[in-house]
């Protein structure tokens, strides 16, 4: 018998990536439930920064559908909120999936917003390094994203919304 691995040896990458690949399908199995409720899909994706992208799109889709909002009616503020919601999203997708970062912010501003929106989004990517500073704040919105994606359902979707909902009051 071949000893393909030794105790104490680093795992093999084609490990680490089937983990990863299998983390993913866990995540796309649970979302699939939520969505096909709410008459949406996930779309297919070819690798893990797409899917960080197509699943904080689909989860701000919904946050929206869950309040009864439309994208083109939000106030400035409301866009913005939206905007930070959308990075905290992709980071922590990201970093579930290790996911390329940087090209996950990227698209998903832009799949969240339009071209138009070039000058706004750099302005929010500004505001989301400000708003890890607050760390009280940052931990409570990690935390709840945190909570839908371990469990994609209906109970952390309202309180996704509700937290995303609050943060738009005015002052």
């Amino acid at each position: 018998m071949v000893e393909y691995f030794s105790v104490g040896s680093k795992e093999p990458s084609f490990i680490s990536e089937l983990k990863l690949v299998e983390s993913e399908n866990r995540l796309r199995v649970k979302l699939d439930c939520i969505l096909n409720s709410n008459g949406m899909e996930l779309p297919k994706t070819g690798n893990s920064t797409e899917f960080a992208v197509v699943c904080t799109v689909v989860t701000i889709d919904l946050i929206l559908v869950r309040l009864g909002r439309d994208k083109s009616t939000l106030r400035y503020e409301e866009r913005f909120v939206l905007g930070l919601f959308a990075f905290l999203i992709t980071h922590e997708l990201a970093r579930r999936t290790l996911a390329d970062l940087g090209a996950a912010f990227a698209s998903s501003a832009l799949e969240v917003f339009s071209t138009e929106d070039i000058a706004e989004i750099y302005q929010l990517g500004k505001s989301y390094s400000r708003l890890r500073k607050h760390k009280a704040m940052h931990r409570v919105l990690v935390h709840t994203i945190s909570d839908w994606l371990n469990e994609p359902s209906e109970e952390h979707l309202h309180d996704l919304a509700g937290v995303f909902n609050f943060c738009c009051r005015p002052n």
